[in-house]
């Protein structure tokens, strides 16, 4: 008969199909040198091929007989511990406020006390935990199951993380807890889960049935948690990146001359037959050309599409640079040009009709071509401000004047071609430039992350 795992002697079947792996059970890797040494004894005694640390703290024998299994539990002193299984299979924890300079939580202590109530619980899947001292999350916690991490104001608690062949990141469940009423609501969700009894991880479950509605069923107020925030006496005019804009390279031709720009007004009219309209600031050189010509093209930018190359599109004019310089594109059947660069699919529309809305064109074409170039995800302007932090030029239709930032460490300053403001507290870690990093310490060679301007066209504004 062919050997499986020993689940009842938490031993893994190993690579070769005969020996097999324990795994002690060390909570948060913490332990004394008489442990370590009893570990080491007991690997030497039974022949075992190798000792692993492992990604979950704790310490592998591999490579040791099935016949020798119990002896060597007996000899480590210690009870089969949860390898694998449908339970909590470990709890990762931090240093912590115990030993991290770092550390705004007590991660061990916290670490500790799950690990005592939950190793090994049974579930109907895996489950693992991780807690972080700080956002640092040096514990993973927002791929584990559930996840704590330390803030200034207390825990927050996130929930549905895994990583794995689909990596997942978890939802926030709820932020600001002290150690009672976060180890309460880590309860709260075990045993909801627990209920549903269907073999699945937490967040796939949580996939399927909606976040709010698992907020719900553990008592969490999502009216009560949303309610706070809302404010009907203004115009948050942030609340319109969340509208399903996408972030665009619109080009035309005239007279043999191409031009593009960036746009984020894009959006399909009809399906039969095929139609596409786009908004068009009339100012633009790109909207003469469009009306001469009668025919634009679209190029719809991948998600991981570099700043500096949406800058070159989005905040030059085609009347002082030639933007295709160092631009790979060709020109498609109406002669408007085609970006191949961070180009994931591609439209080529001939206008049918045009409607002046104030400062702003819409023009609407039947699709002349269309195909995709590669696979990938499209850059959403929410993702492009949220992610990218990227801004938009005054002549965007969806532009708006941001309110002034305060600082919070050190002085802001702000590029004079896109608006971008450097806050030191932020620092621009893609740039190389570490948070708390004043304006004045930034290398002359450093460019704005947005438009790609020099250093020495930022200008001081607080």
């Amino acid at each position: 008969m062919a050997k499986t795992d020993r689940l009842d002697k938490g031993a893994v079947l190993q690579r070769d199909r005969e020996t097999y792996a324990i795994v002690p059970h060390i909570a948060g890797g913490i332990c004394t040198p008489e442990v370590l040494r009893k570990i080491a004894d007991v690997a030497e005694k039974y022949g075992a091929k190798v000792i692993k640390a492992t990604g979950a703290q704790r310490l592998a024998i591999v490579g040791l007989k099935e016949e020798d299994l119990d002896n060597v539990w007996k000899d480590l002193g210690m009870d089969p511990a949860a390898a694998v299984g449908m339970c909590v299979r470990s709890v990762k924890f931090c240093p912590g406020t115990t030993f991290c300079r770092l550390a705004q939580q007590d991660a061990v202590g916290m670490g500790l006390k799950l690990d005592e109530m939950y190793h090994g619980y049974s579930l109907p899947a895996k489950f693992k935990i991780g807690v972080s001292g700080c956002p640092n999350c040096c514990a993973d916690s927002w791929v584990r199951d559930i996840g704590l991490i330390g803030t200034k104001k207390g825990w927050k608690v996130v929930v549905g993380g895994n990583s794995g062949s689909k990596p997942r990141i978890a939802h926030l469940l709820a932020e600001g807890l002290n150690d009672d009423e976060a180890i309460e609501l880590v309860k709260k969700v075990i045993d909801k889960f627990k209920e549903y009894q269907k073999s699945q991880r937490i967040g796939k479950l949580i996939n399927d049935i909606g976040i709010d509605r698992f907020k719900k069923e553990i008592g969490l107020s999502v009216a009560e948690q949303i309610a706070e925030k809302i404010d009907t006496s203004r115009i948050n005019e942030k609340a319109l990146y969340n509208i399903g804009y996408g972030l665009y390279i619109v080009g035309s031709v005239k007279d043999g001359n191409i031009n593009a720009q960036i746009a984020n007004t894009v959006f399909q009219v009809t399906a039969e037959p095929p139609t596409v309209a786009v908004s068009i600031n009339k100012d633009n050189l790109t909207h003469e050309y469009i009306k001469e010509s009668g025919v634009f093209s679209i190029s719809i930018l991948a998600q991981e599409t570099p700043l500096h190359f949406i800058a070159n599109f989005g905040f030059n004019s085609g009347r002082d640079k030639n933007k295709f310089e160092s631009v790979e594109y060709r020109q498609g059947k109406t002669g408007a040009p085609i970006i191949l660069e961070n180009t994931i699919a591609f439209i080529e529309a001939r206008v049918i009709e045009e409607m002046s809305v104030g400062t702003h064109t819409i023009f609407v074409g039947q699709v002349e071509s269309a195909d995709v170039l590669r696979a990938g995800t499209p850059m959403s302007y929410a993702y492009y401000h949220q992610v990218k932090r990227g801004t938009e030029p005054k002549t965007a239709p969806t532009f708006r004047k941001e309110e002034p930032k305060v600082a919070t460490k050190g002085d802001l300053y702000q590029c004079q071609v896109c608006g971008y403001i450097y806050d030191p507290s932020e620092g621009d870690p893609d740039g190389g430039i570490e948070p708390g990093t004043p304006f004045e310490a930034i290398p002359d060679d450093w460019v704005c992350p947005v438009c790609g301007a020099s250093k020495k066209d930022f200008k001081k504004i607080s």
